[in-house]
């Protein structure tokens, strides 16, 4: 990929006790410890084998030099200290003092009538924001640190200055992930994208047949997409991911998809649950519970080690440590979302009632931190249940949807809640920052 501004392939995020390190190569943040931060930013005031020598003094010489190396091998340093762009910035409590990930519906506009769309999405809004509008928020990204875009809608293809938007976003250091049903994918289209290319193209499919599909998305959705996916394969040389929405329709199928995405040549297969939001509270019969949601991916994984499949799956049995502070799920804490018409929510999948303000009318550094839906958020406390749970330091409460849902209110367990009480010892929480690590390395989603 080419990076731009030219040597901005780093942004270093520093607040509190956390440092963060984005890449643009892996598309990912990456926790530095105390010793990789002191590296990166002494070396610009005592140079670099001062600053080692230093830091060998606290940690020790092997330690210091395995963090240099590292850095060093990935291009973050060199003998006048940190080549990308630092950010120093105030800590927000049980919060990103910025976000990390933004979700941006591009349209509302859709040819496509999806029974579990969280936006319901289908007609273009008129007062949906304007390339401009969108150059400003991508600037305000830029400012505070926040460098993935991911561009949903509704359809993005469906927006004329779709490859604008991801231009400007890579001219300004920021990197976008477009989520597409690939319908409308035309061979013109593509080539004035791939002059300044997403970090990732994923393809929405819930279903290995027709049959499957069309009950969820559409008549002839599965026709229409096979035929985008002939033309990504052809005209499209950075490949693409497939992107499932699971349901207790298509849980069972995950191996039959496994073989799809493998028979389609995508790169990744990425499985998420069906959340309560949107057109799915119309039809709950898609929503996704967790068993459900565990057993499509247990069925997926044999498949995909035996197609060399690469699955992007998070296993509900399998969770770590969160890495945000506080009560409850990333909304609000490390993502946010921007609605077509500029809307800013913790989180697309949350009711209207949410929404914190406009990024036409204000900032959204200023949202993020003092927004209404924002700051109630980050305010809920574990209620008696969670408080007890003996896998609270893993779930912390589960998705706020999720909880809404299940009629347990904003500060109760989500509906996925799997509540064992918790033993008279509380186990030691994860330390956040580990002082050694392996060579990091990225995905692209």
């Amino acid at each position: 990929m080419t990076i731009s501004p030219p040597g901005l392939r780093h942004t270093l995020r520093l607040e509190a006790d956390r440092a963060l390190l984005y890449d643009r190569v892996a598309h990912q943040y990456f926790p530095l410890s105390a010793g990789e931060a002191f590296l990166c930013t002494a070396a610009a005031e005592v140079g670099l084998d001062e600053a080692t020598r230093m830091l060998a003094e606290k940690i020790g010489e092997e330690d210091a030099a395995e963090f240099r190396a590292q850095l060093e091998d990935e291009g973050a340093i060199d003998q006048n200290g940190f080549t990308g762009r630092l950010l120093e910035q105030r800590d927000i409590k049980g919060a990103y003092a910025a976000p990390l990930v933004c979700h941006l519906g591009v349209t509302l506009a859709c040819n496509f009538a999806c029974n579990h769309c969280y936006s319901s999405s289908g007609q273009r809004a008129k007062d949906e924001l304007t390339l401009d509008d969108i150059k400003r928020l991508v600037d305000q990204l830029v400012d505070i640190g926040c460098m993935k875009l991911v561009l949903g809608g509704g359809e993005p293809f469906l927006r004329k200055e779709l490859p604008d938007i991801v231009a400007y976003a890579d001219s300004r250091g920021v990197d976008c992930f477009v989520h597409t049903n690939a319908s409308l994918v035309r061979a013109e289209v593509l080539e004035r994208l791939a002059k300044t290319p997403p970090a990732s193209l994923a393809v929405s499919l819930d279903g290995p047949d027709a049959h499957t599909n069309d009950r969820v998305r559409g008549p002839r959705a599965f026709d229409k997409t096979m035929k985008g996916l002939e033309v990504l394969r052809a005209h499209w040389p950075h490949g693409f991911n497939l992107s499932v929405t699971i349901t207790p329709e298509n849980a069972d199928l995950t191996p039959r998809l496994v073989a799809l995405a493998k028979e389609q040549g995508a790169k990744v297969l990425l499985l998420r649950p069906a959340y309560p939001a949107g057109e799915a509270m119309k039809d709950t019969s898609l929503i996704c519970d967790r068993e459900t949601f565990a057993r499509a991916i247990d069925l997926a994984r044999p498949e995909a080690e035996r197609l060399g499949v690469t699955l992007d799956a998070p296993h509900p049995h399998e969770q770590g440590v969160p890495d945000f502070d506080g009560f409850g799920c990333v909304a609000a804490r490390v993502v946010l979302g921007v609605d077509p018409r500029g809307n800013v929510t913790p989180c697309l999948n949350l009711p209207g009632g949410f929404d914190s303000g406009n990024i036409k009318e204000k900032k959204l550094s200023d949202l993020w931190k003092k927004g209404r839906g924002f700051v109630l958020l980050r305010a809920q406390e574990p209620g008696p249940q969670c408080g007890t749970c003996k896998h609270y330091e893993t779930c912390r409460g589960g998705c706020r949807v999720r909880s809404l849902y299940a009629e347990n209110g904003l500060g109760g367990p989500d509906s996925w809640c799997h509540y064992e009480p918790r033993e008279d010892v509380v186990p030691l929480k994860t330390p956040k920052h580990s002082p050694k690590r392996t060579k990091r390395t990225g995905a692209s989603t």
